[in-house]
């Protein structure tokens, strides 16, 4: 910065930890509004899976734009992190309460299929081209 302050840098992994917790509180939301829309009859019972997949890939998404460029890894190994603990949240979850099992080739597969194909949209569009740039500086005469 040009007043002689130095700007710290956030660790890698508590960027990426940021990432996951805005997931998940994202996550969070839509699974109350979406329940308060089923139990208001607002939205119909058999729709709600895919409105819950579709917000799992949004909230990946936006975990990873969260932490995309602000890893030295570079944006898409930054966001697919954010995706894979956001994920691995999900399947911990899912492990501890369901005692009967988690169908990880039907609806539990599908979840995590659409956080990960969201974590990879973010690493996507956190890229840049060219590079950094670099400013000239002014010579003086």
């Amino acid at each position: 910065m040009g007043n002689g302050t130095a700007r710290k840098k956030t660790p890698a992994g508590m960027v990426v930890l940021q990432g996951v917790l805005v997931s998940l509180a994202i996550y969070l939301l839509a699974a109350v509004v979406l329940a308060l829309l089923a139990v208001k009859g607002v939205m119909p019972e058999k729709s709600l899976f895919p409105a819950l997949a579709v917000c799992c890939g949004v909230c990946a998404l936006a975990g990873g734009m969260a932490c995309a460029r602000r890893v030295p890894w570079g944006a898409l190994p930054g966001a697919m992190a954010a995706a894979a603990g956001f994920g691995a949240v999900l399947a911990a979850v899912g492990l501890l309460c369901w005692t009967g099992g988690v169908t990880w080739t039907g609806r539990g597969g599908i979840l995590l299929a659409c956080v990960l194909g969201g974590g990879l949209l973010a690493g996507l569009l956190g890229w840049r081209r060219g590079g950094r740039r670099v400013q000239k500086k002014l010579r003086r005469k």
